[in-house]
């Protein structure tokens, strides 16, 4: 269904979390679970249940996360959640116990998040490996600065009574970024649509010019 999967904050603060994770360029386990949590929800689904999410004071998520390449967590140790019972839980290896949640369809059912766990107290963050999620793109003007860099090479050389200045300026995007608008508006992203959108932004943009003076 995905090749990513998402890590969403929550609360009032969510968007002051996600700007937390940006600046460590980490995702950690700060409640000190043992592991950090993440859905394997399916990319056309994301804009429908932040809607029904909106009706509600206190939602379980924000509109604000990270999607991270599958293959990564995999790799790291990540793995599906174990839904079931207390016989279920019993039976389970003491080792295996940490991908262990609780099921029953009429009291507990949180099956619908496709839940997947990473057993470890940090998760770096980098380009190549996740995109940033952000409720819109006025978000993502906000927050320009957090994501990405620019450097300017300036070089100023007299001639002919004036001085020609030549400059090269590498944006550098820190991260992806992918806003709800975006999913909304694209409203049968499936994982080819979604690739093909971040596939558009590259991590260094060069311009060049020159200015006289």
């Amino acid at each position: 269904m995905s090749n990513y999967l998402f890590h969403f904050t929550k609360g009032r603060k969510a968007k002051d979390t996600l700007m937390n994770i940006i600046n460590d360029k980490a995702i950690k386990d700060v409640s000190q679970i043992g592991h950090i949590c993440f859905s394997d929800a399916p990319v056309t689904m994301l804009a429908p249940m932040f809607a029904i999410f909106s009706r509600y004071s206190e939602p379980m998520y924000a509109p604000y996360g990270i999607g991270v390449r599958k293959d990564v967590i995999y790799k790291q140790g990540g793995r599906p959640v174990i839904y079931g019972d207390e016989n279920d839980r019993r039976i389970l290896p003491q080792e295996m116990k940490w991908r262990f949640e609780l099921f029953h369809p009429e009291q507990h059912d949180f099956t619908w998040l496709r839940e997947w766990r990473l057993p470890k107290a940090v998760l770096e963050l980098s380009f190549d490996n996740c995109f940033i999620i952000l409720n819109s793109n006025k978000d993502s003007e906000e927050l320009w600065n957090m994501i990405n860099t620019i450097d300017v090479d300036v070089d100023a050389q007299p001639e002919d009574g004036g001085i020609l200045t030549e400059y090269n300026i590498c944006l550098t995007k820190r991260y992806r970024v992918v806003s709800m608008e975006d999913i909304s508006t694209i409203c049968m992203m499936n994982k080819k649509t979604l690739q093909k959108e971040l596939s558009k932004q590259t991590e260094e943009e060069y311009l060049q010019g020159s200015a006289w003076e």
